[in-house]
């Protein structure tokens, strides 16, 4: 029953039939007539997702099976596309559709969509099967009782609904019933699907970021909709707008916001009310209350790529089959967001394939509230997965990626914590009784941290058996031997194998600070006194694993300092970038560079290591934070606003990204 391709179908939804037609046909009655599926979306692909199973079953048995990979790169399916279904012999016959939307491959299922319908006789209905930001986490891999992935025959994983009940799918969010009456589809028409043109990268798309460049943010209704549930509005600034959800990462990013758009006047998108305001998916409240959305964007409608967003202007981008190109592309020269709407972060650890962070924690009446969050997503960005959340101060973290695990240090509970990467389990105590840890990290099985209530620095031997993770006896790290100086709080600390680095940063805006090493002995050397405030600090490594140097950074002295490792000993600290005003906050070393942020200048800066200018490589940063670099970009925090009067949380703190 599957169909041939029509005259009306585009060149971007020929990839999809083609196939469905190389697969082979089934037995069809008669070409009565034919149910249209558009698929759309308004994420950002590849981020968001990357790969879209589409699976089709007439009373039970499969007619169309196929997984279409690396979607937005050269050579992939372009959205929208359509895949047409003929009438079979006997019009009654039920047709299930399922979309599966994953990330990071087929296994790593994020989306399910499913209808329940029959293909109209007579007619060309349209069937819309959007994949929505709002129904991100609807669907997940079916498991055994030991969390193996089940597989059917072909080795593809099983997938089932993971919020909604037996017979409902996922539509903006909400759980509705996933049987449509083919009857009231409405007829197929192109320009309705492909922005006016037939999706041979003719037509008109929408150019998010642009249209949402000076867009103003409109406050929602949550008072209302803790009392009523059953509706979610937002102010209207007037009647000719387009409207967009604020994300943490998902959707459609530009250069300091990244943005969902909604269709107007739909059920999945908005509503404009008699008494000016917006009627959003009740979603929209449900998630801005739980703290994943950072609001609703609107933005006066324009023309061409900027006019009213409908269903018939699907988004632009390189994923796009309409549009012709004529879209706003990110800067390659300009950093671009990973997560935005951060509350305080403040540690950040790049690894392969994820960036994780430490969201900070908020203050009432002088107290920290018990709402740090650990999280991580994609290097390429993405709506953050929460690993760890209602933490107790954290402070700093490490990553074992080999195994899949993060661990962080928590001062206000006094502990070291561990948790999967992934997500996929609570949050547990690795270690207890500390006095305010601090500084962490992970050299091979060993991790080092720093207490600042003890002034003491400490290691231990991770044990990983299976999914068991232990901490073998603690050792303290003899401190550096220094006349006439107190060594105070103790920051952060690098490790190598053999090697762990630290800093004392003393009191705020005193030469007391110092900078110590110790190189597997019972001797700590002390490689720097008399520091205005030394806090982050960074080794050099080789390929082969050795640290060569270790960096430093003063957070009040504006100095940038490098010493030697060399043959069992660290040389005498030296200055190799100075009056770099207050508040160095990061530093990173890679390749023949190091990085560092200037908080209070709001600036990202680099130099040779050898020696040379230093080089500002990204300005007009919101207080720009911890540092890391691998061998494509340049990561950093942005920590954001202090706490608003009323002592609510700032939520601009920002995840950036600049390609090398």
């Amino acid at each position: 029953m599957r169909s041939k391709r029509t005259g009306v179908v585009s060149a971007a939804a020929v990839v999809l039939l083609s196939l469905a037609g190389a697969a082979g046909a089934a037995s069809c009655g008669g070409s009565k007539g034919q149910l249209m599926v558009v698929f759309q979306t308004d994420m950002s692909l590849p981020k968001d997702i990357d790969t879209i199973r589409v699976e089709a079953t007439l009373d039970g048995s499969v007619v169309y099976d196929e997984t279409f990979e690396r979607l937005g790169a050269e050579g992939s399916i372009r959205l929208p596309a359509t895949l047409g279904f003929l009438t079979p012999d006997d019009p009654t016959q039920s047709l299930r559709v399922r979309v599966i939307a994953s990330r990071g491959g087929a296994d790593g299922v994020r989306l399910l969509r499913e209808v329940l319908t029959t293909v109209p006789e007579g007619r060309t209905a349209t069937l819309h099967m959007p994949i929505q930001f709002l129904c991100d986490g609807s669907g997940e891999v079916e498991r055994d009782a030991e969390g193996t992935p089940l597989r059917d025959a072909q080795g593809r994983v099983l997938v089932k609904n993971s919020t909604c009940l037996p017979g409902e799918s996922c539509v903006a969010g909400s759980c509705v019933a996933r049987e449509i009456d083919s009857k009231i589809l409405p007829e197929f028409e192109p320009a309705d699907v492909f922005g006016g043109g037939e999706g041979d990268n003719d037509g008109l798309c929408f150019d998010t970021a642009r249209c949402f460049e000076n867009a103003a943010s409109t406050p929602l209704d949550l008072d209302a909709f803790a009392e009523d549930g059953s509706a979610c509005r937002a102010v209207a600034p007037g009647p000719d707008v387009n409207v967009a959800l604020l994300t943490q990462g998902g959707g459609i990013c530009g250069g300091s916001a990244c943005f969902v758009p909604l269709d107007a006047e739909s059920d999945a998108g908005y509503r404009a009310e008699e008494d000016g305001t917006l009627l959003l998916p009740v979603a929209v409240c449900r998630l801005a209350a739980e703290g994943k959305l950072a609001g609703i964007a609107v933005a006066a409608a324009g023309e061409g790529t900027c006019r009213r967003k409908g269903t018939d202007l699907p988004t632009c981008g390189p994923w796009s089959s309409t549009g012709g190109g004529q879209y706003t592309q990110p800067g390659e020269a300009q950093p671009t967001p990973i997560a935005v709407a951060q509350v305080h972060p403040v540690s950040l650890r790049v690894s392969a394939s994820r960036v994780t962070w430490v969201s900070g924690v908020t203050f009432e009446a002088s107290a920290p509230r018990q709402d740090g969050a650990l999280k991580t997503t994609a290097l390429a960005g993405g709506e953050p997965l929460l690993v760890g959340e209602a933490q107790a101060s954290p402070r700093d973290l490490a990553v074992d990626a080999e195994r899949g695990l993060v661990f962080w240090t928590s001062a206000q509970a006094g502990a070291l914590m561990v948790a999967p990467l992934d997500g996929g389990g609570a949050p547990r105590v690795l270690l207890d009784d500390r006095d305010q840890p601090e500084g962490l990290s992970l050299s091979g099985d060993e991790l080092t941290w720093t207490e600042l209530g003890s002034g003491g620095v400490f290691r231990a031997t991770l044990d990983v058996t299976g999914a068991d993770v232990a901490l073998g006896p603690v050792e303290e790290l003899p401190p550096p031997a220094v006349s006439g100086v107190e060594l105070e709080s103790p920051y952060r600390v690098a490790s190598a194998p053999g090697v762990a680095c630290w800093t004392y940063q003393g009191t705020l805006g005193r030469e007391e600070g110092v900078v110590a090493c110790n190189l597997g002995g019972e001797t700590t050397t002390t490689v720097a006194t008399g520091q205005l405030t030394p806090r982050e600090i960074a080794l050099d490594v080789d390929d082969q694993g050795n640290a060569t140097a270790v960096y430093w950074v003063t957070f009040s002295g504006g100095g940038v300092f490098r010493a030697d490792i060399q043959g069992g000993e660290v040389g005498a600290g030296d200055v190799i970038a100075s009056g770099q005003g207050q508040q160095l906050n990061g530093v990173a070393v890679h390749g023949s560079y190091v990085y560092w942020t200037r908080r209070d200048a709001g600036e990202v800066v680099r130099m040779p290591k050898d020696g040379g200018e230093p080089e500002v490589i990204a300005s007009k940063q919101l207080r720009p934070g911890d540092i890391a670099v691998d061998e494509a970009a340049v990561y950093w925090i942005n920590e954001g606003s202090p706490d608003q009067d009323d002592g609510a949380p700032s939520r601009d703190g920002a995840i950036l990204k600049l390609a090398k």
